[in-house]
């Protein structure tokens, strides 16, 4: 290490030239002693002052020449002496006080979004959007700017007592769900302040949860064919949003999976629809194969949509889906009370009528791409029964027509 030369005033300082390797100019003072400047080669100058603590040589970093004066960075070294003659370290301190600035700055949104990006990874890209809708509607008005290290069991209990009185319990559900799962991030990162899951503390009879409830979905012949003759007639709003209607009941999709449909999905020399797995509830790939009217549909489709990367592309333009509650509105229109029809709806439908209609149950799950319970199995059922679900698929648009027609002459 270079020798210190003599202590000097500022405008010594000022003066002061790089060299090849640094070195280090005492510029303590008085009650200041031990102050001094390193001059690095770059020519930039910090203070800091070298100190004992607890029978140890330590230094303590100021900060850089022009950030602070010279008569700032002796008062700094005064004030360090001080705190060492009540036996407090002002490095550690420092340190300290870093880490609470640090962790203010990590709001709940900022480890909310961190967990989002882990989470892509293995949830579909619906189940994750519908998650990043929950937050945006009933968490980050309350706490996303909020220093996650600050919220505690109030702030959670707070927006859960909202959900309970809105009667919103399966919101309520994921959001306390979501929420704990942030926090157990923020817990298992060491963020500084954050130690307890509050949001998994509120469990229990005070958050009952809601009996399940099965979709709303119209199942007997009578009712389908209505509802047929309701879609071939609709002209309410746009054409595009009868086509996503027949889809769906053609293809029995979750509503999500039709909105994300992608035209590079459409295999069409093989007649079928590959959904990966990143859009899949299950994330296990999914094969839909095409009947000759969903194939007519999809050539109907391409006049409207065939330039643009999904296959029902939202009205507001860009490189967006249709809104979730396109289809969900249509029905509404149509006269299906909640009661009676849902977007998720046509699944039941076709699941009711086609098992009524002597199907294997075997076929009837693997098109509905409900889960297999026998994860070894499943990576690789999703091309299986292809040949019987081809079969049946076709049977089924053909039965769709067939119940239209005749809601048609029940109607004349």
């Amino acid at each position: 290490m270079p020798k210190i030369a003599a202590s000097i005033s500022d405008v010594g300082l000022k003066a002061l030239k790089s060299k090849d390797k640094f070195y280090k100019v005492s510029v303590g003072g008085d009650g200041a002693g031990g102050l001094h400047v390193l001059v690095f080669p770059s020519g930039t100058k910090v203070f800091k002052l070298a100190y004992h603590f607890g029978g140890k040589e330590k230094l303590y970093t100021i900060g850089k020449y022009g950030d602070f004066s010279l008569a700032e960075a002796r008062d700094k070294a005064r004030e360090a002496k001080r705190l060492i003659a009540h036996g407090e370290d002002p490095s550690a301190l420092k340190k300290q006080s870093r880490a609470k600035a640090k962790a203010d700055s990590l709001t709940f949104r900022a480890i909310a979004d961190q967990w989002l990006a882990l989470r892509q990874e293995e949830w579909s890209a619906v189940h994750l959007e519908g998650i990043q809708q929950k937050l945006n509607l009933h968490v980050y008005p309350a706490i996303g700017e909020k220093a996650v290290r600050d919220v505690g069991k109030a702030e959670v209990r707070a927006i859960l007592d909202s959900l309970q009185a809105q009667k919103k319990a399966p919101t309520l559900k994921k959001v306390r769900n979501a929420i704990s799962q942030i926090l157990r991030y923020a817990i298992d990162r060491e963020i500084p302040g954050v130690e307890v899951d509050w949001a998994a503390q509120l469990r229990g009879k005070q958050y009952s949860s809601p009996e399940p409830k099965h979709r709303a979905a119209l199942t007997t012949p009578q009712e389908v064919g209505a509802l047929m003759r309701a879609i071939e007639s609709y002209r309410d709003t746009s054409y595009l949003t009868a086509l996503a209607l027949r889809f769906s009941a053609l293809t029995f999709c979750r509503p999500g999976e039709v909105r994300h449909a992608e035209w590079s999905e459409i295999d069409w020399p093989e007649n079928i629809w590959r959904i990966p797995a990143a859009k899949m509830k299950m994330k296990q790939s999914h094969l839909v194969p095409l009947a000759r009217q969903t194939l007519a549909l999809l050539d109907e489709l391409r006049a409207i949509s065939g330039q643009k990367k999904y296959l029902f592309p939202s009205s507001w333009g860009g490189e967006r889906p249709m809104s979730e509650v396109t289809v969900l509105a249509a029905l509404r229109r149509m006269g299906f009370a909640k009661e009676e029809m849902t977007a998720h709806g046509f699944r039941g439908m076709a699941s009711t009528l086609l098992h009524e209609n002597g199907f294997n149950h075997a076929w009837i799950e693997r098109q509905l791409a409900h889960s297999e319970r026998n994860r070894v199995s499943a990576a690789y059922n999703h091309s299986e029964f292809l040949v019987d679900r081809r079969k049946m698929m076709q049977w089924w648009a053909d039965y769709l027509d067939k119940l239209k027609e005749e809601a048609r002459g029940e109607a004349a």
